[in-house]
């Protein structure tokens, strides 16, 4: 396990070192509890547009950059090059950060 050091107030300073811990797991709990459902609403987000841009083009960003980009002079078609590939990043990002925190226990 990592260790980091932690600047915090008196009070808590003040704290016996079992109540420090306590509270620390007890918040650090929390804190990945509310990130995982941010990660989550990130995720429905993104995937939300990505499917857009899969309708409209009827194909994956994958196939797009393949096949459909470079015949596609449009100013729109590589705006929505751009953003399609934004939320791919989104996503990526959303499910790598939201897998690791599956791992953890404190989330279960």
């Amino acid at each position: 396990m990592k260790s980091i050091e932690l600047h915090v107030p008196n009070a808590i300073e003040n704290l016996t070192s079992a109540e420090q811990d306590r509270l620390l797991r007890t918040a650090l709990r929390a804190a990945a509890r509310q990130r995982a459902h941010e990660l989550a609403r990130e995720r429905r987000e993104a995937l939300t547009h990505i499917r857009h841009y899969e309708r409209k083009y009827g194909s994956t960003l994958a196939q797009f950059e393949r096949k459909k980009l470079s015949g596609l002079d449009t100013a729109q078609a590589h705006e929505d090059y751009n953003d399609w590939f934004f939320w791919g990043t989104v996503l990526a990002r959303a499910e790598s950060a939201g897998a690791a925190l599956l791992k953890l226990e404190t989330v279960q």
